[in-house]
């Protein structure tokens, strides 16, 4: 989870009470929800949600939760298929020159925002430009395109745009919500609303943004001249639902709680322990999706002692159990990372793995490190001092399973003598501890559909304070090369060549700790029919109806 502002405690309650490694694939797409005759159109559907976005603007916002949220309101350019390929959206067909630095795009015509304004080659520029700016502030948006110049509009319906070098993953980052559209219109009037969401949030989208009450719910509409949906989406018209309703509810059985007892439809984020419950109800299914991107990982702070020196980066890769760890955790629902990129990542590499530790190779390393010795707890000391590691973490944030998972991880690493210090911070405290490097160990996941995230979360030019997600602060002339010549070469096969030494020399180094293959599970009452998950798994609500809606 990429890290927002902390969720209306108080105001959840009441509606609660009305809630790998250098010493070590699988994938699954949405179950079939079954037919139930012609899609009827009508009707609300209410979503249990399990995060809030601290801010509604995805050119602003990193929050995967307001990519998903915002996937709404908000279309792309292209589309992304699930196996790498792009389909057409906004935009009915490009061009790339033959440098890969200028990049045509001929846009659908008949498009409006939902407040009027035409979209069109000007709105393009528009938004790219804003996403450039440094005033922004995008935190990620920006950096997917990095090497964004210029956009020149060549007709009302051609836009020309020019980076400063060939990116291969350029299409890619056009297709997510983050470099979705805003209406030029809502830009110039209020763009300092954009963040609260809201009506002042217009886009192309299947629906339209009414309202949001913070900490509680965010209610959208549909947009009855939707007619633009991507190439080989199985709806094209406006979306069937009448109403779209997110709840905030961030505690597991609170959710589980409202989709059992009609509250909600669609329960998302179901927690492993409650899938059972789930799937004893008749009227319930759960429907799963491997995310592409990084999983739920460990991030070594290689800048600081003692994870600067790789032989301890390796013994505490040697040192987890994540066979036994993930079925502790996660029951058996969650298989081991076999690699820092998801399974269902194009060009994903899975590198050798150990289903057990080698805590006797830890204990050769930490020897051969000079932590020799141990004090009474049985931790190792050098010259008196112990061999503790700070991971500091925002608990509002840290779902239960992900927190013993962190107690998982202490206790693997104490068997080897390390000292592992679960630090409770709030938010405000955490990102400037973080940002300012001190920590030895942050966990975080980071969805993505292409492997160029390695680069955001790994180039030594990608750091917290530079816009980036180094949380390693790794600082690898030989990574950075690989990751440079990964983003410039346009070849699938190339590329995927490229990004498999690249994980082979996270995990020969030890700059991560992947744990499991992560898994988005939505438990939804059966009458929920066409829900299906985005290149991202992000869940799209345009095609969803109810069965027996009026």
């Amino acid at each position: 989870m990429r890290i927002p502002s902390r969720h209306q405690l108080v105001a959840l309650l009441l509606v609660a009470t009305a809630g790998l490694t250098a010493c070590s694939r699988s994938g699954s797409a949405a179950e079939d929800m079954g037919p139930s005759g012609p899609p009827r159109a009508g009707g609300t559907l209410t979503v249990a949600a399990d995060k809030e976005p601290d801010c509604y603007d995805p050119q602003v916002s990193p929050a995967d939760v307001t990519a998903s949220l915002m996937r709404n309101v908000y279309d792309s350019l292209i589309a992304q298929r699930p196996d790498g390929s792009f389909a057409p959206w906004l935009a009915t067909g490009w061009k790339v020159s033959g440098d890969g630095t200028v990049y045509t795009f001929r846009l659908r015509r008949g498009v409006t925002f939902t407040d009027g304004t035409p979209f069109d080659a000007t709105a393009v520029k528009v938004n790219l430009d804003r996403v450039a700016a440094p005033a922004t502030k995008s935190e990620y948006a920006a950096a997917l395109i990095e090497p964004y110049r210029s956009t020149t509009v060549v007709d009302r319906h051609t836009v020309r745009i020019r980076l400063s070098r060939p990116f291969a993953p350029f299409l890619s980052a056009l297709s997510t919500t983050y470099l979705g559209f805003h209406s030029p219109r809502s830009l110039h009037a209020a763009p300092g609303e954009l963040c609260a969401g809201g009506p002042s949030a217009v886009g192309t989208g299947p629906f339209r943004f009414v309202s949001h009450t913070k900490g509680l719910q965010a209610e959208f509409v549909r947009n009855p001249r939707y007619a633009w949906a991507p190439q080989g989406a199985g709806h094209q018209g406006p979306a069937y639902l009448g109403t779209l309703v997110y709840r905030f509810l961030p505690v597991g059985f609170v959710r589980i709680g409202a989709l059992l007892s009609g509250q909600a439809e669609v329960a998302d984020g179901v927690p492993p322990q409650h899938t059972r419950t789930v799937r004893a109800d008749r009227r319930m299914r759960l429907i799963g999706q491997v995310p592409p991107g990084v999983g739920y990982t460990y991030f070594l702070n290689t800048r600081r002692a003692p994870f600067a020196d790789r032989r301890i980066r390796l013994a505490a890769a040697c040192a987890l159990d994540r066979r036994t760890l993930l079925e502790s955790v996660y029951f058996g629902q969650r298989r081991p990372a076999d690699s820092v990129l998801s399974p269902a990542t194009p060009g994903h590499h899975p590198s050798p793995r150990a289903e057990r530790p080698d805590r006797a190779r830890a204990d050769r390393l930490l020897d051969a490190a000079g932590w020799d010795h141990r004090d009474q707890e049985g931790y190792r000391t050098w010259h008196g001092h112990r061999l503790s590691v700070d991971l500091p973490f925002v608990a509002d944030f840290t779902p239960p399973e992900q927190r013993t998972l962190d107690e998982g991880v202490r206790a693997d690493l104490g068997r080897v003598g390390i000292e592992v210090r679960l630090i409770r911070l709030a938010a405000n405290d955490f990102l400037p501890r973080r940002n300012a490097g001190r920590y030895d160990m942050v966990a975080f996941r980071w969805p993505a559909a292409d492997a160029d995230v390695l680069r955001t979360l790994f180039g030594s030019g990608q750091t917290f304070t530079q816009g980036g997600y180094n949380a390693s602060r790794t600082s690898d002339p030989v990574l950075d090369a690989w990751l440079r010549s990964a983003s410039t070469v346009g070849d699938r096969a190339r590329r995927d060549a490229l990004y498999a030494r690249i994980q082979r020399r996270i995990a020969a180094q030890g700059y991560a700790l992947p744990t499991a293959v992560d898994r988005r599970v939505v438990g939804a009452h059966r009458r929920v029919r066409g829900l299906t998950f985005d290149a991202h798994a992000w869940p799209l609500y345009q095609g969803v109806w109810l069965a027996g809606a009026r």
